[in-house]
Parts: structure tokens; sequence; C-alpha cells
């Protein structure tokens, strides 16, 4: 028996993802950063269907914490979008979660980065970390 495949971006099963598509939102995602679309793929998928009330408690943290986590986040990858480089003298930074919420991911530090608003918009659910890795 072939084990699934799972698109690491969307999480969609290997034959119904799209995005591959040059009109995908991985693939707009990508156009506006400097790193370049490969496929990703995984052999679990994503949690689904988070309660509501998980999500509540993931937005109330966020909101409790968010100017601290703002404020170690530019700290840490200085103050300018971590996709397309965009400042924050040109756009509005949010804080975007790595692992969104509605696939299970946690309000903490260490699942968050910081992103332009036009960026954080076409990202959505997608699962992409953009955070330079440190050696």
């Amino acid at each position: 028996m072939m084990q699934r495949r799972y698109c690491a971006y969307c999480g969609r099963v290997a034959h119904r993802c799209q995005c591959a598509d040059e009109c995908s939102a991985a693939r707009q995602f990508f156009a506006r950063g400097t790193k370049e679309y490969s496929p990703l793929w995984m052999n679990t998928p994503y949690k689904r269907g988070v309660p509501p009330q998980v999500k509540r408690r993931e937005r109330t943290a966020l909101r409790r914490h968010y100017a601290e986590w703002h404020a170690a986040l530019v700290q840490t990858y200085g103050e300018n979008c971590i996709n397309c480089g965009a400042t924050s003298d040109e756009a509005r930074l949010v804080l975007d979660h790595v692992l969104p919420i509605a696939k299970g991911g946690l309000s903490v530090f260490a699942n968050l980065q910081l992103l332009c608003a036009e960026c954080n918009r076409i990202k959505g659910k997608l699962h992409i970390d953009c955070r330079p890795t440190h050696a």
C-alpha cells in the first residue's frame, strides 16, 4: 500500500495540491520574496477542524503579547518583511503564524514571523517559514 503524501504548504493530498500552478498563492508568495518555490511533501496531514475555543484562546494569547513579540521580532530579524524586504516605512508589518492556528499552530514566539500586510494576506493559511535558519 502506497503511503499518501501531503503538500507541506497547503496541507492537501499531493494529487489535489495546486501550489505548483503559476497563479497559486504559494507561487505568488514566493515570487514576492527571494526564495524560489520548490515542492515540499510530508507524510502526515495537518490537524483538521481546530475547535473554535482553541482558536479563540490562541488569538487572545496573540493579542495579549502582540507588542512584546513584535518588538522582539524586530530586534531579532530587523524592521522589515522577512519575505519581500519591505520596511516598516513602506508597509505595515504584522505578526504572522508560521504554522497557522487553523492547522494546529500555537501563538508562541517560536511560531511567529514578521511579514508586511500584503505578504501576510497572500500567505493566508499556507505553512511557509521565511525566517532565516541559524546554524
